[in-house]
């Protein structure tokens, strides 16, 4: 018989906000208009996770949209307990600024009382500019 072991889940939803943002370009944009960015920001997270996201965005803007991938290490808290862990996500960036991101968080990179979290979210920018982001997340035992 196979050992259960007991998981604690939770979800976590609040609000995005931009503390720096930079974009870098990787050389002249193609005669198409199509660039290549890497991007380096710092967000402040608020609601069920609360902290510092400090992100790297590597990014190919076309005139319409922008796919990118994103990696980042949040520092604060989830579920009110304290630590760090590290995110992988994929998005599209419009030209007019906006982005939806789907993301997760990367397994292993758990600090502090976050040791061993999982778990999988997404970004959205509301049309009023709100930018929001959800989490399921689990820690593994009780």
């Amino acid at each position: 018989m196979t050992p259960v072991t007991a998981t604690h889940t939770g979800f976590a939803e609040g609000t995005v906000e931009v503390v720096s943002y930079a974009d870098h370009p990787l050389g002249p944009p193609d005669p198409g208009g199509t660039e290549l960015l890497y991007t380096l920001t710092e967000f402040h997270y608020t609601g069920g996770m609360e902290g510092t996201g400090y992100h790297a965005y590597l990014q190919r803007l076309t005139p319409d949209s922008g796919p990118f991938r994103v990696m980042a290490r949040v520092v604060g808290s989830l579920g009110g307990r304290p630590g760090t862990f590290v995110t992988e996500g994929a998005g599209t960036r419009l030209p007019t600024g906006p982005v939806d991101v789907d993301w997760r968080i990367v397994e292993g990179t758990g600090t502090g009382e976050l040791v061993g979290v999982t778990g999988t979210g997404t970004v959205t920018t509301t049309e009023e500019g709100v930018v929001r982001y959800t989490l399921s997340y689990a820690f593994p035992g009780g």
